[in-house]
């Protein structure tokens, strides 16, 4: 300040124009925040925005998201900004959203030299989005109420008369069950989709606000079984509730199909936003998020998020199953088939 006390008029105009055209001329480190808006849950997020604060004393602002609303909110809130952006990177806890985004050209391409070892089906061809530290959908069953023997081994098993009103989902129109939903719209197709969620309301599985709720309420003893995600699912391990983990479609289910479907796994996304003000800030916090060690941090921590690369550790107290098969997709079909059964799900599924 008393620098610019000191300079001529004529400077102090030009000094002010400068940062009025360029929001980030002049902003130090230690003097500005970069703006996230995330999806993740904030106690898994928390502890890695704080690590980079130590290491580069530039301060995080976090806008976090509602577990009922999750992805969706802040993708809405990102598109009515565009023509001012507040943020400047999102971190999403999966792509669909961050795919819409990029189509939407809302998005600045960064290719972080921290991603050079993730593989090429967890990054943007147009280096708008990188991919890193997985998580799988699971069936997750109450192991007090139901044997390991009488176990789902299919997401499909929830449509089964012995689960009638004992099984679970979250929402499908928000956060990872519609990314899931946009996963098996892009591998089935829209009428076996519409057929498991027509089954699916007949047998009376409960529709919940989120997949917390879900593992709630099968750790609880309420439900038998329920979809949620492996960070839900863990969590629950960790407090030493009752809770069974089935990583599902491990074998083929229909006559004819040799292949099985596989366990849906997705990764958090990492993005710069088009525009946002504090351009360099968000590469280095991006840098951050891709570093090996914020893979290693996720997988150790209570989220137990599944690396994309190898020679990471995979999480120690969640077994992933020997061979595990994932279920095969193209992300952009993902995104489009989660827009295309919005509607659908809205009327079989919404009272």
């Amino acid at each position: 300040m008393r620098l610019y006390n000191a300079l001529p008029m004529r400077s102090k105009v030009l000094a002010v124009g400068l940062v009025a055209l360029f929001p980030g001329f002049g902003c130090e480190s230690r003097s500005c925040a970069v703006v996230v808006y995330t999806s993740v849950d904030d106690v898994f997020a928390k502890p890695i925005f704080e690590a980079f604060e130590r290491e580069t004393g530039v301060r995080i602002e976090a806008v976090f998201d509602a577990e009922a609303t999750k992805v969706t909110g802040l993708y809405q809130r990102l598109l009515a900004e565009r023509s001012r952006p507040r943020a400047d990177l999102f971190w999403s806890s999966e792509p669909s959203r961050t795919l819409s985004l990029e189509a939407a050209g809302a998005l600045e391409p960064y290719v972080s030299p921290n991603a050079v070892d993730i593989p090429a089906e967890f990054k943007s061809l147009s280096g708008a989005w990188t991919g890193f530290a997985a998580r799988a959908r699971v069936i997750v069953y109450n192991r007090q109420r139901l044997p390991d023997a009488e176990r789902p081994r299919s997401i499909f098993d929830l449509t089964l008369e012995r689960f009638r009103n004992e099984a679970a989902i979250s929402d499908p129109l928000f956060g990872t069950m519609a990314t899931h939903t946009g996963a098996l719209w892009s591998r089935l197709g829209k009428e076996a989709v519409e057929a498991y969620f027509k089954g699916l309301v007949a047998n009376g599985v409960k529709v919940l606000s989120g997949n917390s709720v879900v593992r709630d309420r099968v750790a609880s003893g309420e439900l038998l079984c329920g979809l949620t995600d492996t960070d839900d699912a863990h969590v629950a391990i960790l407090q030493g509730l009752p809770v069974g983990v089935v990583f599902p479609d491990q074998e083929a289910l229909f006559p004819g199909v040799a292949e099985p479907l596989g366990c849906f796994v997705f990764p958090n996304t990492v993005a710069l936003i088009r525009g946002g003000p504090h351009p360099e800030l968000a590469r280095r916090l991006a840098d951050h998020l891709l570093d090996r060690k914020t893979e290693l941090r996720l997988a150790m921590g209570e989220s137990a998020q599944i690396p994309v690369r190898s020679g990471v550790p995979h999480p120690a107290g969640l077994a992933l199953p020997a061979g595990l098969v994932r279920m095969k997709i193209k992300w952009p079909e993902v995104s489009r088939g989660v827009e295309e059964s919005l509607e659908p799900l809205r009327k079989l599924v919404v009272k």
